[in-house]
């Protein structure tokens, strides 16, 4: 049983797997546009739609991860000089507020979501419906919103998440 999970724990972050291939078809695809006007004289007209539609996928497929591993900006030195109680009460009133958040973030994702597929709107040059490139987002909401529950209900047990993240 332990070698199964073992051979199946790429598939807890398979967000951040996809994340960095967005990312590096992102840089691959701005470094050759990039040659492409400079040196050849003929930019590629497609280029910015598509550049549009990685960063979109990256950034929310990162946000996700970014919530399991603890990495998101947190100014915690004041609530770390507070008495543990406290850090606890704290904790659990930052946790309805990004809880809020995110799921008011989904609410409207899918309310776009819905919009561009009742529009059929579409990129100009490639004709990429807009519902492709921002259909990550609710998507996405739901992993950051599981990310960050998981993470706090481990921390509610003492474990140390981002010590077990690293072991992968």
């Amino acid at each position: 049983m332990e070698k199964k999970n073992e051979r199946l724990g790429w598939l807890r972050h398979l967000d951040i797997i996809a994340a960095g291939i967005v990312l590096v078809s992102l840089v691959v695809l701005t470094l050759v546009g990039a040659l492409s006007r400079y040196i050849l004289d003929k930019p590629f007209t497609w280029m910015e739609e598509v550049q549009l539609m990685l960063e979109v996928w990256v950034v929310f497929l990162g946000a996700g991860y970014g919530f399991r591993v603890g990495s998101h900006v947190a100014i915690e030195i004041i609530i770390e000089s507070l008495p543990e109680k406290v850090q606890k009460v704290f904790d659990f009133i930052i946790t309805l507020i990004v809880v809020g958040t995110l799921l008011y973030l989904f609410v409207q994702s899918i309310g776009y979501f819905n919009l561009f597929v009742r529009s059929g709107r579409v990129t100009s040059i490639l004709q990429i419906p807009y519902k492709y490139i921002y259909g990550i987002v609710p998507v996405c909401c739901v992993l950051m919103l599981s990310n960050y529950l998981y993470v706090f209900v481990r921390k509610l047990h003492g474990v140390d998440i981002v010590k077990e993240v690293s072991e992968f």
